[in-house]
């Protein structure tokens, strides 16, 4: 089943493990996040995680996408660079600043976005705002932890941006795996597996997961 593959998410292990007991067997599709999105559309990728429906909201993603029930909620904040005074009145109005964003994503209330500069992954964004190409970005509070881990950069987590819930997204040509996948998440959530898979991600930056799934 061509599938979405995460590479080093914090979500990586939990994706996997949601495949594993739905007994989902996937050809991982990597490619940039804007082609993927395209081949989504196209019907070219089946399956697709981690997202929102706040993230896809295009007219042609509509038609064709169905969500999971929800299986992790995340809070994403701006990072800004460390020491940098930003003078921000409300954290939703970015129109004074240039924000660094990925190529590909969709940012809720991106119409208040001044300037914006781009890169193919969050880690090269975080370099965009390091190096003062971008006065900030955008991620959730896990992914940031995690990539400061792994490649300690002087950036902060700051105020609140939004609120979302993490979901698998399923093409509407295959509604057959909508309903396996949604028992998958019900049993991971009722013993704690998909917690405890994001908590090991964070914790342990070389763990391998469910590598044999790739």
């Amino acid at each position: 089943m061509p599938a979405s593959k995460l590479g080093d998410s914090v979500f990586r292990d939990a994706w996997h493990a949601i495949l594993k007991e739905a007994a989902i067997r996937i050809k991982p599709i990597a490619a940039p996040r804007d082609v993927r999105r395209e081949m989504f559309v196209r019907g070219k990728i089946v399956l697709d995680c981690c997202s929102a429906p706040a993230w896809r909201n295009r007219a042609d993603e509509q038609a064709v996408q169905l969500f999971s029930v929800p299986f992790f909620p995340i809070i994403d904040h701006l990072v800004l660079r460390k020491g940098h005074d930003y003078k921000l009145a409300d954290p939703h109005d970015l129109r004074g600043v240039t924000v660094g964003i990925v190529q590909g994503f969709t940012y809720p209330g991106q119409d208040r976005f001044g300037k914006t500069v781009t890169a193919v992954s969050m880690g090269e964004v975080f370099d965009l705002v390091v190096e003062g190409r971008a006065d900030l970005t955008i991620a959730n509070a896990q992914e940031f932890a995690r990539r400061q881990r792994l490649h300690p950069r002087p950036l902060v987590l700051g105020p609140e941006y939004s609120r979302m819930v993490l979901r698998v997204r399923v093409h509407k040509s295959r509604p057959d795996l909508l309903a396996r996948i949604n028992k998958a998440i019900a049993a991971l959530k009722a013993d704690g597996r998909i917690n405890a898979l994001t908590g090991y991600r964070l914790r342990d930056v070389t763990a391998p997961g469910f590598q044999s799934l790739q």
